[in-house]
């Protein structure tokens, strides 16, 4: 903290925490070696189970071990009824539940959750959305939660035979109001769209993209350097999943786009996602319109080379596509 004195470390003390340090690295490895001995002896007993509890909760990104917790898992469940199947499972939820507050982006701890509910004999798929909906107000944009919220979501629709497109996109829009810089959010709502409009044929294409359209305009012009926005509103003015448009009506999109981040790029004139963004739809309209590309283009080019360094043999290489 500023305007507070650093206290120097004694030598004794800071070789009274080495030690502690030291016992405590010892006391780890002979852990491991205990529990992956167990493995080698094929040892699937509770109190090897016990054992790798121990072992993740100092270090949940040992992959290993979950892949041995699985086999001990696995070799308990063999003739058991559901009921105690589905008690051992509720156990493990609870663990893993412990872990991700404390290592919410830990690969394996999500990875393993999965297959407790791929396990389970009456998944609850309930709690697991209310779970993840909690993870994400923590952190919005922990792509692990939403990632697992893609999988939970499926599961629920699949168990229920109902249909959460229209209020998982209504959760994305609720997200991305509160922070547009939400690559995850942005990510699933392309995913969405298309379901929605298959499902709810009462909404007019046309008008969605255009609202689209405003809603990412918002967000661009908010954060002009947060990449999501700009990739999202690519996706937008180049896919087909909204609504196929006619070349002509392609152009007049393409226009329309290309005036608003001119503007902004008056007010930002350094904004390396205006000048690509420039650079890459007055190229794809130049091809729609069979035209040769706006010399403008090449001063876009020259300026990202300048102001965006370690791109310059990229941008040196679009220049001669041109």
């Amino acid at each position: 903290m500023h305007s507070v004195k650093r206290e120097r470390t004694s030598a004794k003390a800071r070789e009274e925490r080495r030690r502690r340090e030291a016992g405590k690295i010892v006391e780890y490895k002979a852990l491991v070696d205990k529990v992956l001995t167990s493995r080698k002896n094929q040892n699937y007993t509770p109190d090897a189970l016990s054992l790798t509890t121990t072992l993740l909760k100092q270090n949940p990104e040992y992959y290993t071990i979950w892949n041995y917790r699985r086999e001990i898992l696995t070799s308990i469940f063999l003739a058991q009824p559901a009921e105690t199947i589905q008690s051992h499972i509720d156990n493990e939820l609870q663990f893993l539940f412990a872990r991700l507050m404390e290592f919410p982006k830990c690969y394996w701890i999500w990875n393993h959750r999965k297959w407790c509910l791929e396990t389970s004999p009456s998944p609850p798929w309930k709690y697991e959305l209310g779970l993840v909906t909690k993870m994400l107000e923590r952190d919005a944009r922990n792509f692990h939660g939403w990632h697992y919220r893609r999988y939970v979501v499926q599961g629920t629709e699949q168990a229920t035979g109902k249909s959460l497109v229209r209020p998982e996109f209504d959760y994305t829009t609720t997200k991305i109001k509160a922070n547009f810089s939400n690559f995850s959010a942005w990510h699933n709502r392309t995913k969405l769209i298309p379901r929605l409009l298959k499902e709810e044929p009462d909404i007019d294409a046309r008008n969605f993209l255009d609202n689209e359209v405003n809603l990412i305009t918002q967000a661009i012009y908010t954060d002009p350097d947060d990449q999501s926005v700009w990739l999202y509103h690519r996706w937008l003015i180049t896919s087909d999943d909204i609504v196929k448009l006619s070349s002509d009506e392609r152009k007049d999109l393409l226009n329309k786009e290309i005036k608003s981040i001119q503007e902004l790029l008056d007010v930002e004139p350094d904004s390396k996602w205006c000048l690509q963004s420039l650079a890459f739809y007055k190229c794809l309209l130049a091809s729609l319109a069979g035209k040769a590309v706006e010399s403008s283009v090449v001063g876009y080019l020259d300026k990202l080379q300048d102001i965006d360094p370690m791109r310059k043999k990229r941008y040196e290489d679009w220049k001669v596509q041109l």
